[in-house]
């Protein structure tokens, strides 16, 4: 297994494309050389601003190496407030945070009584979601031993090793278990691309690189300083209201949510695999993407070992012949909606139809979302490639007292 190589002097190209749709990642020195890991979170920080679409992403960095702080001295930053005197407070981070080459760092602090507090604490979780409302990105530095502490589930993790990284070492080895918690490991940092690499720990899926136009603009100070206080990191309900019925994961009316709808054929076994994840909300996060984007989208999870462990995959369309998939995939790569090289061509004829199609409305609470076949076709619920692979999906409506039927979508068109 490998991971995606990122050369450091082409970050500026290659992260963001990468980093586009997430909202928190972690970057993870695990070299020896403190210096270089130090420059290293830097540049990517750095490249990390440029966005996409010729508009400059705000970009917020926070040191959370608490024990031994690692990104102040090499900018010369005295020792001040920072993250840790924030969260002590509960106050912005505005209070603490330096703009620094366009980004806005927030140091660890000049006084970190408790740093297992700081970083298990839920104000993470709600700082995600306000970066995500505003399409900013938070990068948060920290040891790979330190990954599963933290209070939200990062969209994805950075490694910075100018050598690569040893699966077998306690770096890797916590690189791993982020991994099996769901977190994408979307790449490490190194000083070049080298033609053979050790072997390291997630299976590389080449992105599409495209040089990034670099457009500064006055309104990114205004959001970025909007964003960093308390206010914004969260959409908080009003407590006079009652709470949302229906959607427990996402806050949404399901209700309100489109079911996207398959074209009508009378073959359509297969469908495209674009991502997996070992957390449903990000499944559905990404299958709304897709949807609004006009691509029939929809959850269908599985467990693919004998670990027990759920994985939520986002599959799209369905189709009767791999050479249409496989055509399908490349107008996705040609509109952005997925990078070049993504998404598995999938021989995948079995889906759950509910019984009764009024149903679908409550699916997503279940961390699934739907699809229908033909404008007055079924509701189904996932695509499997054999009907044993269907077993979480029909125990997780079971529970739900959600009636569904084993069919296949290779015979002549509901």
């Amino acid at each position: 297994m490998t991971l995606r190589t990122l050369p450091r002097s082409r970050l500026d190209r290659v992260l963001p494309p990468l980093l586009r749709e997430s909202a928190l990642v972690a970057i993870v020195p695990v070299a020896d050389h403190a210096h270089w890991s130090a420059e290293a979170v830097w540049a990517v920080a750095r490249a990390a601003t440029a966005g996409h679409e010729d508009r400059r992403r705000a970009v917020a960095l926070v040191d959370l190496c608490l024990e031994s702080p690692l990104l102040h001295q090499a900018r010369a930053i005295a020792s001040s407030p920072g993250i840790a005197e924030a969260f002590a407070s509960d106050a912005p981070l505005t209070e603490v945070a330096h703009d620094v080459d366009g980004v806005y760092f927030i140091p660890a602090g000049s006084d970190v009584q408790d740093p297992d507090a700081v970083r298990h604490s839920p104000r993470w979780s709600r700082l995600q979601a306000g970066f995500r409302s505003e399409r900013a990105l938070l990068l948060v530095c920290l040891p790979a031993e330190r990954l599963l502490e933290l209070g939200a589930v990062p969209d994805g993790v950075i490694a910075l090793a100018p050598m690569g990284i040893d699966l077998g070492s306690p770096s890797g080895r916590a690189l791993l278990a982020a991994r099996e918690r769901g977190v994408e490991l979307l790449g490490v940092v190194r000083e070049r691309w080298t033609a053979s690499q050790p072997a390291l720990l997630a299976s590389a899926r080449p992105h599409r690189l495209r040089p990034a136009v670099v457009a500064a603009g006055a309104a990114l100070a205004i959001v970025s300083v909007a964003l960093l206080a308390t206010a914004k990191e969260a959409f908080k309900p009003d407590p006079g209201k009652p709470p949302p019925s229906g959607d427990s994961i996402t806050g949404r009316d399901p209700s309100a949510m489109p079911v996207p709808v398959l074209p009508a054929a009378d073959s359509s076994a297969w469908t495209l695999q674009f991502a997996a994840y070992g957390e449903p909300e990000r499944a559905l996060a990404h299958v709304d993407r897709l949807v609004a984007a006009g691509l029939p989208a929809f959850v269908s999870p599985l467990t693919p070992d004998t670990s027990g462990a759920v994985w939520y995959r986002v599959l799209a369309g369905a189709y009767a012949t791999r050479e249409a998939a496989a055509e399908a995939r490349q107008e996705c790569w040609s509109r952005g909606l997925a990078a070049a090289g993504e998404g598995k061509l999938l021989l995948a004829p079995y889906s759950l139809a509910l019984r009764h199609p009024a149903d679908g409305a409550r699916l997503r609470a279940a961390g699934l979302a739907p699809v229908r076949w033909g404008e007055r076709g079924p509701v189904l619920v996932g695509a499997f490639e054999h009907p044993e692979q269907a077993a979480v999906a029909r125990a997780t409506l079971e529970r739900a007292d959600i009636a569904t039927t084993l069919i296949t979508r290779t015979g002549p068109t509901p």
